[in-house]
């Protein structure tokens, strides 16, 4: 008898190493930090994988202080059922086609739930609550329900509604770069040292897919931005332009840029130095930033013309942006004194689908504004107008 149950659990294990085998091949299959993470919860909580009913994943922040809520796979509360299982279940996918549940999904994974998570920042400080502490001392924790209230310092978490639960540190080589919490909201099946033993052997995989993913998303980053400004630069720029306008046309928004130019910049270089110059668009760039909302993309176009895409953003609202951005600078600027000297700019702005429907149009379009701001006098915000259509006079 003991023998048999002796080569039960021997079986078992087996089949669970073979799973945690192919989990930790299945995340090295990309570099994408978004896909990574993906992988890592569909990992647990699909039939295919753990199996367990709910997993979050935070990673730690860019200040190292705090750790960010970044994807979230399970339900919101224990009747409803996660878009991720139903068409894993529906379509009977196995673990190799998790990617393709992803992208047909449109990369918009259990929504309710991960609006929550987003909004989630924990300081990694003992008196925060387990999350925290599971960083700073680097292992796991098994909390009961009865801890559960007392272990969950953010308010947003309390209300998903979490009872008893496991958190598992992410390690990386050197250190800690973020951490799991798993639940069974739905089954509300007891977890035990057992669970916390196969998700930390997971977890040991994905600490290092992730460290990989990251360094990788910042030598991307790093090779799609200005130098300078650390604003995106004009390659990625029209990258990101091309697929706005696309994500505009299917949501049928509208969407407009801005194309600014420094006003007489090679006199400003030929009279202070192309120093100045620098420290000169450093510092447009840091008021640009302060106007321009955080759904829009900044980018260094070129020297020193700007540009900005302004999602799902009317040209009235595009204008009063505008204004806001010219008027901001020049005072600014003038205020600056010896520090630094006075900068105006000029601003052409354009907008989809008014005045184009494809980047190379809207583009020209805005240039073509900006060239009318210049021409009327620079330190002036035009928006792109249409020709009129030519009149045939007849003679009599």
């Amino acid at each position: 008898m003991e023998e048999l149950r002796l080569q039960e659990e021997l079986k078992k294990t087996r089949q669970e190493l073979l799973l945690l085998y192919e989990i930790g091949n299945l995340i090295r299959t990309t570099l994408l930090l978004d896909e990574v993470i993906y992988l890592i919860l569909s990992a647990i909580t699909s039939h295919e994988g753990l199996g367990y009913n709910r997993a979050i994943l935070f990673l730690v922040d860019e200040t190292g202080t705090q750790i960010e809520g970044r994807m979230g796979i399970g339900p919101t509360h224990p009747e409803a059922s996660p878009i991720v299982w139903k068409m894993i279940e529906e379509n009977k996918i196995t673990l190799e086609g998790l990617l393709d549940v992803y992208h047909k999904s449109g990369k918009k994974i259990d929504v309710e739930l991960n609006k929550i998570i987003s909004q989630i920042k924990i300081p990694i400080e003992k008196s925060y609550g387990v999350l925290a502490k599971a960083m700073i001392h680097n292992q796991p924790y098994l909390i009961g329900q009865e801890d559960a209230a007392h272990e969950l310092s953010n308010l947003n978490l309390r209300n998903l509604g979490i009872s008893q639960f496991a958190v598992v540190p992410l390690r990386g080589k050197n250190q800690a770069i973020g951490v799991l919490l798993i639940d069974n909201i739905t089954t509300k099946k007891a977890m035990d040292e057992a669970d916390l033993r196969r998700i930390m052997m997971l977890a040991d995989h994905a600490g290092l897919a992730l460290e990989n993913a990251k360094t990788f998303s910042e030598v991307v980053v790093t090779s799609q931005q200005d130098s300078l400004t650390k604003l995106w630069n004009h390659g990625h720029f029209q990258r990101l332009l091309e697929e706005q306008i696309k994500e505009a046309k299917l949501a049928q928004r509208p969407l407009s840029i801005l194309v600014f130019d420094v006003d007489d910049f090679k006199t400003y270089n030929d009279t202070y130095g192309h120093q100045a110059g620098d420290k000169a668009l450093e510092y447009l760039t840091s008021l640009a930033k302060t106007v321009i909302r955080r759904m829009d993309h900044l980018a260094r176009y070129g020297g020193e013309e700007f540009a900005a895409i302004l999602p799902d953003t009317t040209k009235a609202e595009a204008i009063r942006l505008a204004e806001r951005l010219k008027n901001l600078i020049h005072t600014q600027t003038a205020r600056e004194g010896k520090t630094l000297r006075l900068i105006t700019v000029s601003i052409g702005v354009a907008s989809f689908p008014e005045d184009a429907e494809d980047k190379d149009k809207l583009i020209f379009c805005a240039d073509g504004a900006l060239y009318e701001s210049k021409r009327s006098g620079k330190n002036q915000v035009r928006a792109y107008k249409k020709p009129l259509p030519a009149v045939n006079l007849k003679t009599g």
